[in-house]
């Protein structure tokens, strides 16, 4: 029998006990990652990328060269067809029959999943507006795992514009599947989106608490407001709502820079407020055996001391990219056998009459005229876009 083609446009379309097998395959070709594989030898990758990127291009190049096989490339929009008009749609058909496989990086939500539903070969997010980022996630659970051992049970704390960095949205997702708790301090106005808690408190035993952050300055004071998503409470120094920042304990600090790209124009002009990553910030007795994570490219959210210092794991992780990026393109290829079982995929609903996404920069509505809408329920059993997760609206 022959098995469907796979697509991974979200981190949710891969189950826990795939991402497992991946780690394994990932651990295989690290241990082999000078030698010529050949695995993927006489198949071409497709990169698209519309919006600009260095290390997530770059990691699926060399993924792709180390594996055997080539790359064709467009990363400059304005020298492509894109500017004359082209559909999302129409360039992936095109690219797609090019290649075998596509790696796509689009400013528009839910772009990821648009042109799955279009190309001819598996198509890989490599990030969606303020979407979602999931290969980056598969880096930063590959990461965790290679640096604490385990990812059940872990504490980690998601710091930094938490509204806008897709990295988190994904992340938080995964490491709530896969049982860690995860502590959100956003800038002020940049909090996770509900969309990505609705996801979360999906999770079998997740709940999510919003909390009073008191105590210690660690996190500045612009940092009042917290939100907790934890399959274990007491795993944390809370009382009646309210977290005891002195007595905080975590496992790793993932941190984001201000997405000032993605602001919008009621947001221009904002400004860090939260305190920088540096060696005052890891004096903290709750970060002294925590790793510090981050998705790149650092503006002055970590202060560059502590890349001296050995919890600052940024660099690692960036380099561990490549295998796990290795492992998920074979994957999908079907050249590394999955015997884990993939999610079921959720049903479609029929959008309701004159039904829409309330989501501005939703591929839906920008690329609507041959997009044919689409609609899910949510974990929380919420009529949501099936592009971007973000909620309805009905006709005016």
């Amino acid at each position: 029998m022959v098995e469907a083609m796979r697509h991974l446009t979200s981190i949710r379309d891969l189950s826990i006990e795939e991402i497992e097998v991946l780690f394994v395959i990932a651990d295989k070709m690290s241990r082999f990652l000078h030698q010529s594989h050949g695995v993927l030898a006489g198949y071409i990758m497709g990169s698209l990328f519309f919006e600009p990127s260095t290390r997530t291009r770059l990691s699926f190049e060399s993924a792709m060269n180390r594996l055997g096989g080539r790359v064709v490339t467009m990363a400059d929009v304005k020298s492509s067809s894109v500017v004359k008009g082209e559909s999302l749609a129409d360039s992936v058909r095109i690219v797609g029959s090019y290649s075998d496989i596509l790696v796509l990086r689009h400013p528009l939500q839910g772009a990821a999943r648009a042109a799955s539903l279009f190309s001819p070969v598996p198509v890989i997010n490599a990030g969606d507006g303020g979407h979602e980022h999931p290969t980056q996630t598969l880096c930063d659970l590959y990461t965790l795992r290679h640096a604490k051992g385990r990812i059940e049970g872990l504490r980690v704390l998601l710091y930094g514009d938490l509204k806008y960095g897709r990295t988190t949205h994904s992340l938080a997702q995964a490491l709530c599947r896969f049982g860690a708790d995860v502590l959100c301090v956003a800038e002020p106005g940049l909090e996770l989106p509900d969309s990505v808690r609705r996801a979360c408190t999906g999770v079998e035993g997740v709940t999510a608490l919003d909390v009073d952050l008191r105590g210690g300055d660690v996190f500045g004071a612009a940092a009042t407001q917290g939100l907790l998503l934890a399959t274990d409470p007491n795993r944390w120094p809370l009382r009646e709502g309210t977290l005891d920042v002195d007595a905080l304990s975590a496992d790793a600090l993932y941190v984001t820079r201000l997405q000032s790209e993605r602001l919008s124009a009621t947001e221009e002009g904002l400004e860090r407020r939260l305190n920088p990553v540096d060696r005052a910030f890891l004096q903290h007795s709750g970060f002294e055996d925590a790793v510090v994570l981050h998705p790149l490219p650092r503006v002055d959210e970590i202060d560059h001391a502590v890349d001296r210092d050995p919890r600052g794991f940024y660099f690692k992780q960036a380099a561990l990219g490549v295998p796990i990026r290795m492992a998920l393109v074979s994957f999908l290829l079907g050249r590394e056998i999955m015997k884990a079982a993939p999610p079921p995929a959720p049903p479609l609903l029929p959008p309701l009459p004159g039904e829409h996404c309330t989501q501005a920069d939703c591929v839906a509505n920008v690329e609507g005229d041959y997009l044919e809408f689409q609609v899910l329920e949510d974990a929380a059993g919420e009529r949501v876009c099936a592009f971007c997760d973000h909620p309805l609206a009905a006709a005016q």
